[in-house]
């Protein structure tokens, strides 16, 4: 085999990969992997019932922000049921105060999945309503919040507490507190 024969190779494996890794990422498809709940219970007594549901991403940055959310949402009091959007739990909002969901945000976009979970939501009068992204970088941070704020506005109207969580270690936990402290 000579050297232009392994070169169109490498090439096309590359190719190949990028093609399967971009279908991977359009098609959201670990959103199916997210049909699990739970429910986090305060150590005194609650205040108030809050539902996060996620979309966990090819990463689990997603699923770890919700996950980092309903922690902080229950060490307030909050009785929390964490569930994958794929989890029948989450079609059930009439019983929250407080409802937050996201996943990742690919292409400047969040994932389909919890884009179409949030276009059939339908939010109980006074109920605060939380949405999240995460990005992996900085710099990228102030664009994904607009797009994420105009993708939440043209399906979900009323007050919406939108924050786009940067998934560096050293960010995650601020990021998810000031969304809470948002909404609380």
């Amino acid at each position: 085999m000579d050297i232009l024969s392994i070169i169109g190779i490498i090439i096309g494996l590359i190719i190949l990969f990028l093609i399967i890794s971009m279908v991977t990422l359009q098609l959201d498809l670990a959103s199916y992997t997210a049909t699990g709940a739970e429910t986090l219970t305060p150590s005194g007594t609650s205040v108030e019932n809050a539902l996060v549901i996620y979309s966990p991403g090819v990463t689990g940055a997603a699923k770890k922000a919700a996950t980092e959310i309903a922690n902080d949402l229950k060490s307030k009091g909050y009785n929390v049921t964490l569930a994958g959007v794929r989890n029948s739990a989450a079609k059930t909002t009439s019983d929250y105060d407080i409802i937050i969901t996201g996943g990742p945000m690919y292409f400047g976009k969040v994932s389909s999945s919890i884009d179409g979970y949030l276009k059939t939501l339908k939010v109980p009068e006074n109920v605060k309503l939380g949405v999240f992204g995460t990005t992996g970088t900085d710099d990228v941070v102030q664009e994904n919040t607009d797009s994420l704020k105009a993708q939440v506005a043209s399906f979900q109207s009323g007050n919406v507490t939108i924050k786009t969580i940067r998934d560096s270690a050293e960010n995650v936990a601020q990021d998810c507190q000031d969304l809470v402290s948002a909404l609380v």
